[in-house]
């Protein structure tokens, strides 16, 4: 026995104090346990509250996924899948509605042979205040049919106006994800979805936010009007700034600027 001596003890002064996993958990356990646990529960509700309030507002995005909308304008492709529409609720009386496949495959609507047709479309309504995207089931047909209706003019040709070149500082997004599909749409921990977003289709949006607090979002094109290209993508949820064109079309704006004008800050 005396091999065991200040190892293990033969005879514990206080058996009912060892633990054994299959019985009751011993008094003073118990005691710890009932004025710790609320303590921890507390602390890690409080810590989750700072942690939160903390992190940007999100912004006013919604993905309404609970309906199917329908909608009928004029469909344009360049630089990216969108149906003007008639709304009497917007300046000029006409909206402009981005068009965005379901998932990261934005790309593959095969829709350039319909640009300037008047059309009806189907979806699911993506939208962030002012700005809406419409998206579509890429493999059915069904989605996209003729218009029964003429359209005015001013939904099929929308005015161009350019509002001088600014230097302008924010972030690249991706515009389905941060009109809605994901809050928050933005910042790094967007990065990688971001990018997979704009690889596949999805037009590019650059946020801006002024000191006051106030944001605007613009649609990126290249310096030409046309789709931005993908060199943009290593960029992509970085703080960037950068000089360029901005244009109004209709009722959206456009920054114009090729990648090599943007920089990281």
């Amino acid at each position: 026995m005396s091999l065991y001596k200040g190892v293990i003890d033969p005879k514990p002064s206080n058996p009912r104090e060892m633990f054994v996993g299959w019985a009751d958990a011993p008094a003073v356990d118990r005691r710890f346990l009932l004025g710790a646990l609320p303590l921890g529960l507390a602390g890690a509700g409080g810590a989750a509250w700072l942690i939160a309030n903390e992190l940007d507002d999100p912004g006013a995005g919604a993905w309404l996924t609970g309906a199917t909308h329908e909608i009928t304008g004029t469909l344009i492709t360049d630089p990216y899948p969108m149906i003007r529409i008639i709304d009497q609720t917007t300046p000029g009386g006409v909206r402009t509605v981005l068009i965005v496949a379901q998932g990261k495959c934005t790309s593959a609507l095969q829709l350039n042979d319909q640009r300037g047709s008047q059309v009806t479309a189907r979806g699911v309504l993506i939208q962030r205040k002012q700005r809406q995207m419409l998206e579509v089931p890429p493999f059915l047909d069904d989605w996209l049919m003729p218009a029964k209706m003429e359209l005015a003019a001013a939904v099929v040709s929308p005015p161009v106006k350019s509002l001088g070149t600014s230097r302008l500082a924010g972030a690249i997004m991706d515009s389905k994800c941060f009109f809605g599909v994901m809050r928050p749409g933005r910042g790094k921990t967007h990065k990688a979805c971001a990018s997979l977003c704009i690889r596949g289709g999805v037009p590019p949006s650059f946020w801006v936010r002024t000191k006051d607090g106030a944001e605007s979002v613009l649609l990126m094109t290249s310096a030409d009007g046309g789709p931005m290209p993908m060199d943009i993508l290593p960029l992509v949820a970085d703080p960037v700034e950068a000089e360029g064109e901005i244009v109004r079309v209709g009722d959206l704006l456009q920054f114009r600027a090729n990648t090599s004008a943007y920089a990281r800050i």
